[in-house]
């Protein structure tokens, strides 16, 4: 038996290190990297049986044109020189006839890797395609927190470990960061507390001290509301807000026009759970906030970002000492991403498209797009308003390449279907954002079948196009060594030598990350001006304050992830699953509704079916619909976006996810 270290690939804050265990040429067996100072020897249950997709029969390993309807999965088998030759040649033909920009890739982070996540895009720019604003998941998120914090990190996540308390705000950590829960255990045994503030009881919250029920989109209403109580009552870190910030006169002027009592209320919490909050806040001043991505799913969710980090400043948790700190993303390495993307390849600007609209995209634009490039995504799953995706993807003047390990939903609708290796068989590079390590690796077995990287394909079709320059010439290693020579946080030896395969520690000093009295590059800006509205405050949502829909499907809709899904990734392993809906035991009764029924939840988008569970762990007026399956001809159900807006946030553009009105029937009571 031969053991090999790798990185997981997929797209949590996490990043952890694994060590596989081959026997024969096949991975027989995942554990976590005991040598990894992070992942300390255990990985989730998703990557545990890893191995078992990445060897698995239903891989799609060969290039693959469609021979039936769109959507309905019948392929025949090709050589790559003939999937080769038809891509080129229909590519040609789709820019001499409507223009670059008639092209549009679509492609995210279904692996983490710098080079995959962004190796199309030099083919891209020289073909001057349209450029696709990759924003359905985190760029609200670091929009808020930039406009605030500058370019400060966020806390390690080890000094969770002795704090007195931890907020997790928004945030599964036993879900969705489950390598944060040892410092949460460690800080327990010391005998700290754990709040969790979510809409509904999550996993985590089942095993914390305290959880309160926040009304979804109620976040920023509460830490605006914690800040003024302690602002009235004179317990904030006037030395901290001094030395270290600016703005806070103006951010105090706006709150006093605020009563504590509104703001509570918008919270959706009670007086006395609000009170409660406060009480322990101001008992336990070594508290950590481990803020989730998720609560900036709604169209105010920057605004949550930005009042919680305006929360944490105030009560000085950016100061650097012992247990105190606030993590949205740690921000431990960046690097000249034009090392990676060649923009100066692109003639001149095109159009920008997000991601979150590519329903409108395929049904709506002009000039219309005229072929679809995926690879690294799962749209039909993913996207927001996924009807309006499905019948884009359904047109039969849409020529559609998929890139894919196996037979998605967006696969089925392939004009091509290519086969792409797995990250067990990439070269690249991996930098968490919820921790400070990083690395580089190598492959672990050899490319199954005939599967390409989203770097080695590229190459080739670039050298099929007929294009010439530097991008194009390149080995995966010289592309890599070119964007890790600009990384800031890597060790200055490293940086001379060469990043070999393995795990490395950031550079920056952890003491001073997250904290301003070691940060030299700004100060902490509560009322900043790049943004609007400056100060931040209370917005009403835009879907949930619609009264007329509201009175059409009066229940909110939060669609959290899974533990057995990592957004539709794995979705394979569900062949005819529909997941749950969880209904608050009033929303039930009110609609005669039964638990383990088959249900239909609806709106004027579309519909997802799901099996009920009744449960006083959600809130009345409030469905949670966990995990992205797959639509499938077994279930007979399309996915849970589906009943998705493709409205963008309050800043970066991101999805509303979690902001959707629906109602619910039986499904056998669809007419």
């Amino acid at each position: 038996m031969e053991k090999r270290k790798t990185i997981c690939p997929l797209d949590c804050p996490d990043a952890c290190g694994i060590t596989a265990t081959l026997e024969g040429g096949k991975i027989i067996r995942l554990d976590g990297d005991a040598d990894h100072p992070f992942t300390r020897g255990f990985l989730c249950k998703k990557v545990r049986t890893y191995h078992h997709r990445v060897q698995s029969d239903e891989r799609v390993l060969f290039p693959q044109v469609r021979t039936g309807a769109k959507g309905d999965a019948r392929f025949e088998q090709v050589s790559w020189d003939e999937a080769l030759e038809l891509l080129a040649s229909r590519l040609t033909e789709i820019k001499r006839e409507h223009g670059g920009e008639a092209l549009l890739p679509y492609c995210y982070a279904g692996n983490m890797g710098a080079v995959a996540r962004w190796a199309g895009y030099p083919f891209f720019h020289r073909y001057g395609a349209s450029r696709l604003m990759q924003t359905i998941c985190s760029s609200a998120a670091k929009e808020a927190w930039a406009a605030h914090c500058g370019s400060l990190p966020g806390s390690p996540p080890e000094k969770a470990s002795d704090a007195d308390l931890i907020l997790a705000w928004g945030i599964d950590i036993k879900v969705t960061n489950v390598h944060f829960w040892p410092f949460v255990t460690q800080a327990r045994r010391r005998g700290a507390k754990l709040v969790v503030i979510d809409p509904y009881r999550n996993a985590t919250a089942k095993a914390a001290d305290f959880h309160l029920r926040v009304r979804p989109g109620g976040d920023a209403a509460l830490a605006l509301g914690l800040l003024k109580q302690f602002l009235d009552q004179d317990r904030l870190d006037r030395k901290f807000i001094e030395q270290y910030t600016e703005g806070f006169d103006e951010l105090a002027a706006s709150l006093n026009q605020h009563s504590i009592d509104a703001l509570v209320e918008d919270t959706g919490l009670s007086r006395k759970q609000f009170d409660a909050l406060v009480a322990l806040i101001a008992e336990r001043p070594k508290t950590f906030i481990r803020i989730g991505i998720g609560i900036t799913r709604n169209t105010t969710g920057a605004m949550s970002v930005r009042a919680i980090s305006c929360l944490a400043a105030a009560l000085g948790l950016f100061d650097g000492k012992v247990g105190r700190g606030a993590l949205l993303m740690s921000s431990a390495f960046s690097g000249d991403s034009s090392r990676l993307e060649f923009p100066q390849l692109l003639e001149k600007p095109t159009r920008s498209i997000n991601m979150v609209q590519l329903g409108d995209a395929l049904t709506k634009l002009t000039p219309p797009v005229k072929a679809l490039f995926v690879y690294s995504s799962n749209p039909l799953s993913v996207a927001p308003d996924a009807s309006q995706v499905r019948k884009g993807l359904a047109r039969e003047d849409l020529f559609t390449v998929v890139h894919e390990q196996f037979l998605t939903p967006t696969a089925r609708y392939a004009d091509l279907l290519l086969p792409a290796t797995t990250s067990f068989e990439n070269c690249d590079v991996y930098t968490g954002y919820g921790q400070f390590q990083m690395g580089r690796v190598e492959p672990v077995i050899p490319a199954r079948g005939e599967a390409l990287s989203n770097f080695d394909l590229f190459q080739r079709l670039a050298e099929k196009m007929g294009y010439d320059g530097e991008p194009f010439r390149q080995t995966i290693g010289e592309r890599l060594d070119g964007y890790i020579g600009t990384l800031r946080g890597l060790p200055d030896a490293i940086r001379k030598e060469g990043l070999q395969p393995g795990v490395i520690v950031t550079s920056v000093n952890l003491a001073s990350a997250g904290d301003y009295s070691r940060f030299e590059r700004g100060l902490f800006q509560f009322a900043p001006q790049q943004v609007e509205p400056a100060i931040p405050r209370v917005l009403p949502s835009r879907e949930f304050a619609d009264a007329e829909l509201k009175a059409r499907f009066p229940l909110r809709l939060i669609t959290p992830p899974m533990s057995g899904l990592l957004n539709s990734t794995f979705g394979e392993r569900f062949p005819g699953e529909i997941g749950t809906v969880m209904m608050h035991p009033q929303d039930a009764d009110a609609r005669d509704l039964k638990a383990g029924e088959r249900v239909e939840i609806f709106n004027g988008r579309g519909r997802n079916q799901r099996t009920l569970v009744i449960s006083e762990d959600t809130q009345p007026g409030l469905v949670v619909v966990q995990g992205i399956y797959w639509e499938n001809d077994a279930s007979e159900s399309t996915g849970v976006n589906d009943l998705t807006s493709q409205q963008t946030t309050d800043l970066g553009g991101s999805g509303t996810f979690h902001e959707s009105l629906v109602d619910v029937r039986s499904a056998s009571d669809r007419s």
